[in-house]
C-alpha cells in the first residue's frame, strides 16, 4: 500500500510538472498539424488525379518533416494519456501505435549502408510507404479537427445533413480528375454518380465500367461506404480514439449523430463495434465472391471488395459489364446467395445485429452450460430480443418470404420460364431482397410482368430498417403503423408489444414518416412528369420509387433522362437517404416542452 502511495505521489507530481508543458506544446503541434494535413490531401489527391508522378519524388523530404510532426504531437498525446490521473481505456493501444510508428520514423534516419543489410528497413524505405503514412496521419489530424470542432450548442443534424454535403463535393471534385475517368465527364454526371454512391443508391447517367478508371472505381467505392455507415462515424471514431479524454464535452452531440438510445460511456464502444462489424462482414462475403467467381488475380480481388461493399451498403452500383446481367454472372446462383446474404445483413441495422449477436451468445452459453456445466439451470435475461429487434425481424420475413412467392408466381411463365427450379428459386429469393435498398438485378427489368413492376414498387418504398445501410420508410415504420391500425380497430388506444407500451411519439413519428415519404414521391413524379412528357407514367413511377428509396433499380431510363430530371433525382436521392424531417430540422426551432395541456376535442374522421 506504501509503495503504491508513492507510485501515486510520483505520477501526480509528473503530470502537474508536464501538463503546461505538454499544452502548449501540443496546441502548436494541433494547429501546424491541421494546416499540414490539409496541404498533404491536396498534394496528393493533385498527384494521383493529374499523373504527377515525379511529384512525389519531390515531396519525399517535406513529407517526411510533415509525419515526425504528426508523430510528435501523437507522442505528446501518448505522454499525456499513459502519465495522466485518469488514463484511457485503450492507452495500451495508443502506446503500441506509438512505438511502432517512432520505429518507422527512425529506420528513415539511418545511414543506407547500415540500412541495406537489412531487408525490414529497406522495405520501410519505399516512399509509397512514406505517403500511405502521411495521408493516414492527414485523415486522422482532419477527424480530429472535424470532432474537436463540434460544439454541444449546434444543432446535430446540421452536422448530420452537412457531412453529406461535403462528402458529396469531395467526391464530385474526385470524379472529375483526369485520372479517375477514361474520357471527360459533364459535371451533372460527376455530381449524380458522387450523390448516387454517398447515398447508396446505385443509379448512374454513365456506364461505371467502361467510364471510371481503377481510381474512380476506388473512390466510388469509398463514397459508398462512408456514405453507406455515415462519414461521422469514421471522424468521430479517430477524434475519440486520439483524443478521446479531450473530447468530454463534445460526447453529447457524437452520442445524438451515431446512436441518441446509447449512453455517452457507450459511445466509443458503439463506434468500434459498427466499424469492425462492416469490415469484418465485407471481408467475410468479399472471401465468398472471390470463391464464387474462381477468383485467380488481382483484378478478381478488387471485383470481390467492390461487390462486398456495394453489396454491404445496399448501394447496388457493379464494375461487371451490364451488372450481374452479364453472361457469365446471370446464372452463378453462388454469387447471388452471397450478395443477397450482404444485403440482407447490412439492411438489417446494427443495432439488430449487435442484439442478435447477444442473443446467440446467451444461446451459446446455456447450451454449454447445460452440456458441461455443473449447474444445469440455464441462465435467464429479461428481454433479451428487443422489441424493436422483433419487429425488424418480422417484417423483414414476411417480405422476404412474401415476396420469393410473388415473384416466383408472377414470373413464373416470363422472366424464370427457361431456368431450373433450383434457379428459379435462387432467382425469386434475389429479387425480394435486392428491390428493398439493393438495386442489383440478374435480369432486365423493363421486361417484368405489371403485377411485377407494382409489388416491387411497395417493396422499395418499405425499404430496410433503421440505422442501416438501407433507405425506405423502414421496416419499423410499417410494422408500428399496421400494429396501430389493429390495436385502433381492436378499440385500444395504444400499441403493446411483450408487455411493453410504444411510446406515442413513435407512433406518430411513423405516421410522420409515411405521408412525408407519399408526399415527396408524388412532388418527384410531377416533376418528371413535367420534364418527361412521352415517357410512361409507370416508368417515371418506378424511378422516382427507387431514387427515394435509394434503391438504384431502373427500366434503362437514368441515361435517357435531361439533365433538369437528373437534378430531381439527385435530390430525392439526397432527401431519400437524409430524410425530408431531418433537413427540415435544420430550419425548423423546436417548441419548448410546455407545462400544461388544453382541453381535448374529438374531430370526426369518417
Amino acid at each position: 500500500m506504501a509503495l503504491r502511495g508513492v507510485i501515486k505521489s510520483l505520477q501526480m507530481r509528473l503530470y502537474l510538472f508536464m501538463q503546461p508543458l505538454v499544452g502548449v506544446l501540443w496546441t502548436v503541434l494541433k494547429v501546424t498539424n491541421v494546416l499540414c494535413a490539409l496541404c498533404v490531401v491536396g498534394v496528393v489527391v493533385y498527384g494521383l488525379g493529374f499523373r504527377q508522378e515525379a511529384l512525389f519524388a519531390e515531396l519525399i523530404t517535406p513529407f517526411r518533416w510533415i509525419y515526425f510532426l504528426s508523430l510528435t504531437e501523437f507522442l505528446v498525446l501518448v505522454v499525456g494519456d499513459v502519465f495522466g490521473l485518469q488514463p484511457s481505456r485503450v492507452w495500451y493501444l495508443k502506446l503500441l501505435a506509438a512505438l511502432l510508428l517512432l520505429f518507422v520514423g527512425i529506420s528513415w534516419l539511418l545511414p543506407p549502408s547500415v540500412a541495406e543489410q537489412f531487408v525490414m528497413f529497406e522495405w520501410l524505405s519505399n516512399p509509397y510507404l512514406l505517403f500511405a503514412l502521411v495521408s493516414a496521419q492527414a485523415v486522422i489530424n482532419l477527424s480530429v479537427f472535424v470532432t474537436r470542432s463540434l460544439h454541444s450548442r449546434l444543432n446535430p443534424t446540421w452536422i448530420f445533413v452537412g457531412s453529406f454535403v461535403l462528402l458529396i463535393l469531395v467526391g464530385t471534385g474526385l470524379l472529375m480528375l483526369p485520372r479517375s475517368t477514361t474520357h471527360s465527364i459533364r459535371f451533372i454526371d460527376a455530381l449524380f454518380t458522387a450523390v448516387s454512391a454517398v447515398c447508396v443508391t446505385g443509379l448512374s447517367t454513365v456506364d461505371v465500367l467502361s467510364t471510371f478508371t481503377i481510381m474512380g472505381q476506388s473512390v466510388i467505392a469509398i463514397l459508398i461506404q462512408l456514405g453507406g455507415i455515415g462519414i461521422m462515424t469514421f471522424t468521430s471514431f479517430f477524434g475519440l480514439f486520439f483524443a478521446g479524454r479531450h473530447l468530454g464535452q463534445n460526447k453529447m452531440l457524437i452520442k445524438d449523430l451515431v446512436d441518441p438510445e446509447k449512453g455517452i460511456g457507450q459511445i466509443f464502444k458503439t463506434l468500434w463495434s459498427i466499424i469492425w462489424v462492416t469490415f469484418v462482414l465485407e471481408g467475410v462475403g468479399a472471401y465468398l465472391i472471390f470463391v464464387s467467381i474462381g477468383g485467380q488475380s488481382w483484378h478478381d480481388v478488387g471485383f470481390a471488395v467492390f461487390h462486398a461493399i456495394s453489396a454491404f451498403c445496399n448501394a447496388g452500383f457493379s464494375i461487371a459489364p451490364n451488372g450481374l446481367m452479364c453472361e457469365s454472372l446471370f446464372d452463378n446462383y453462388w454469387l447471388h446467395l452471397v450478395v443477397a446474404l450482404l444485403v440482407v445483413l447490412g439492411g438489417l441495422g446494427f443495432p439488430i445485429i449487435f442484439n442478435l449477436g447477444k442473443w446467440m451468445l446467451h444461446g451459446c452459453r446455456n447450451l454449454f452450460r447445460r452440456l458441461f456445466g455443473k449447474k444445469k439451470r440455464p441462465f435467464y435475461i429479461p428481454h433479451l430480443l428487443a422489441s424493436n429487434t422483433l419487429i425488424v425481424l418480422t417484417v423483414t420475413l414476411v417480405l422476404l418470404v412474401g415476396g420469393t412467392v410473388v415473384f416466383y408466381t408472377t414470373e413464373y411463365y416470363n422472366l424464370l420460364a427457361d431456368k431450373s427450379l433450383g434457379g428459379k428459386l435462387v432467382t425469386a429469393f434475389f429479387m425480394s431482397v435486392t428491390p428493398r435498398t439493393a438495386g442489383f438485378n440478374t435480369f432486365d427489368v423493363s421486361q417484368m410482368m405489371p403485377m411485377t413492376v407494382l409489388w416491387m414498387i411497395v417493396f422499395m418504398w418499405i425499404g430496410a430498417s433503421p440505422m442501416s445501410t438501407g433507405g425506405g420508410v423502414k421496416t419499423t415504420t410499417i410494422g408500428i403503423a399496421l400494429l396501430n391500425v389493429w390495436h385502433t380497430l381492436r378499440g385500444r388506444d395504444h400499441i403493446e408489444i411483450r408487455h411493453r407500451r410504444i411510446a406515442e411519439t413513435t407512433v406518430n413519428r411513423a405516421f410522420i414518416i409515411i405521408f412525408v415519404s407519399l408526399l415527396v414521391i408524388v412532388v418527384g413524379l410531377m416533376c418528371l412528369a413535367w420534364f418527361e412528357p412521352h415517357v410512361p407514367l409507370s416508368a417515371l413511377l418506378f424511378e422516382v420509387v427507387s431514387a427515394f428509396s435509394t434503391v438504384g433499380l431502373s427500366m434503362n431510363l437514368t441515361p435517357q433522362l435531361c439533365d433538369a430530371s437528373r437534378v430531381v433525382l439527385i435530390g430525392l436521392m439526397f432527401v431519400g437517404r437524409v430524410g425530408l424531417i431531418s433537413i427540415l430540422s435544420c430550419f425548423i426551432k423546436p417548441k419548448r416542452h410546455l407545462e400544461y395541456q388544453y382541453p381535448s376535442e374529438s374531430i370526426p374522421i369518417n
